[in-house]
């Protein structure tokens, strides 16, 4: 954003330096034929954008000066800070003019506008609205807050949103940035930076920033992620659980948003027909493939590596279908296994415009028709319409007992030429419908290569438009692709 005119002189300038560039690349054959298609497509597209959002920034300040477009009223707190700037320039006032409006000294306007307000005090930002005429609804500010960072983790946690995932997944960097060692409970925060926390928070959970700074109660509304249809562990923490699903649903929409829509073609709902698909196109059938192919039709894959909450999701809305999948495993066949089983939910009921199915875990004994046929068409997929015929020969071979499948399901699996890795998980399945839990003994027999969240997320980031969404919903996203403990 464009805060002055000495900004708007160099954004000029950036503008015709990147122009230039663009014209001189274009025209530099040796490049276009030196460097791999995909990266000079990539190299064009990057100047291509930089220049759109130049001429964005330019043509947003020009309209301010101009008086075609004027700031007059203000809905939410996340808006203030642009707004506050936008307003001044609209005013025709510099950061002098309305510095001496103040009665401030004009380098403390440019920090508060530098610094987005975050530091000012509630006090000071009503002055700057009185200065500059807009008009904010009342519901925006609250009267003497005094709040620390403890007092909003405890309040927090008290509905199942914990700390860590505040600070390392909840709160965008550039919120974070503003609030020195944000980690330090007893921290008191200044008026701004407690507003733009709520206001941000708000906007993910539902919430106005009065009733998360005030002492009523407060709850995770979870009626737009769907009904979560299995029983959970008596371990498992429905709170967190509830938090986090709808922080990932919140994901989902941010990922449909930067993704554009493209005409829907069926998903295949038959083993084979899928499997063929995807080897007719990508030659192989791997990890890699498999997303690909279905970010082809349309579906995003948006992976996550959090402990504990759900297992994985498969939203419809609005008629598009997202699939979540939340693994810490790196075995790359576990990670297969669990996305075609998404892929099945998502081809069903194709004429409801909105669905949700939501996972626990692999471990819950309340498995419903549905989630059975999901696994099944998942191992015929993956197994080549084999699954219960190499099932049945490692059950003969082990003589039916659930100890011995451990040593004989890889001699069947290398005899059978199938992956040991593929077979694991579908035995495991299997013997769940038993009441046996396997899958401890099944990710003992997975292979480690490319970490596979690293796979989907990659594809994910190359395939997404990030600067579709604000500079606050862009950097939530980016930080659910950060690969590290939570």
């Amino acid at each position: 954003m464009i805060k002055n005119q000495r900004q708007y002189k160099i954004t000029k300038a950036q503008l015709n330096k990147l122009q230039k560039s663009l014209v001189d690349y274009s025209k530099d054959k040796k490049s276009a034929t030196v460097v791999h298609p995909t990266l000079y497509e990539a190299q064009i597209k990057a100047l291509k954008s930089q220049i759109d959002e130049l001429h964005s920034d330019i043509a947003e300040y020009e309209s301010l000066l101009t008086g075609e477009r004027k700031v007059l009223e203000l809905k939410s707190f996340e808006e203030l800070p642009q707004a506050l700037i936008q307003g001044r320039i609209a005013a025709g006032l510099s950061q002098k003019d309305l510095a001496q409006r103040l009665n401030l000294k004009e380098q403390q306007i440019q920090r508060y506008e530098a610094t987005e307000y975050s530091s000012v005090s509630i006090a000071r930002i009503q002055e700057i609205i009185e200065a500059l005429g807009l008009h904010v609804h009342e519901h925006v500010f609250l009267p003497n807050i005094c709040f620390s960072l403890s007092d909003l983790f405890k309040r927090l946690k008290k509905i199942g949103i914990d700390k860590e995932l505040i600070i390392k997944r909840l709160i965008p960097h550039s919120i974070a940035a503003n609030i020195s060692d944000i980690r330090n409970d007893t921290k008191m925060l200044s008026s701004g930076a407690v507003l733009q926390l709520a206001s941000f928070l708000g906007k993910m959970f539902g919430w106005s920033p009065s009733a998360i700074l005030s002492k009523g109660p407060i709850g995770i509304n979870t009626s737009s992620i769907g009904v979560v249809k299995f029983k959970t562990y008596s371990g498992t923490q429905k709170d967190r659980l509830n938090a986090y699903t709808v922080y990932a649903h919140y994901l989902a929409l941010l990922v449909l948003e930067a993704t554009p829509a493209i005409s829907r073609p069926e998903i295949p709902c038959e083993p084979h027909e899928f499997r063929n698909q995807v080897v007719s196109k990508y030659h192989t059938f791997e990890l890699m493939g498999v997303l690909n192919y279905l970010w082809d039709l349309g579906v995003p894959i948006v992976p996550l590596n959090d402990r504990g909450a759900f297992h994985g999701a498969c939203w419809r809305i609005g008629g598009r279908n997202i699939i979540v999948l939340k693994q810490r495993t790196n075995s790359i066949s576990r990670w297969l296994f669990d996305l075609i089983h998404e892929v099945w939910h998502a081809a069903q009921e194709t004429e409801k415009e909105d669905r949700s199915v939501i996972e626990i875990n692999e471990h819950c004994q309340d498995i419903y028709e549905d989630e059975e046929d999901a696994s099944r068409f998942a191992g015929d997929v993956i197994l080549q319409g084999r699954a219960e015929e190499l099932v049945q020969m490692c059950v003969d071979e082990a003589q039916g007992k659930v100890e011995w499948l451990k040593s004989t399901l890889p001699e069947v699996a290398r005899r059978e030429k199938v992956s040991i890795d593929a077979l694991a998980n579908y035995m495991a399945f299997r013997l769940s419908l038993q009441d046996i839990n396997w899958w401890g003994t099944a990710n003992n027999l997975q292979t480690q290569g490319e970490l596979p969240f690293n796979i989907a997320r990659d594809i994910l980031l190359t395939r997404v438009n990030l600067d579709k969404l604000s500079l606050y919903d862009r950097e939530l996203v980016l930080q659910a692709m950060y690969n590290g403990e939570s």
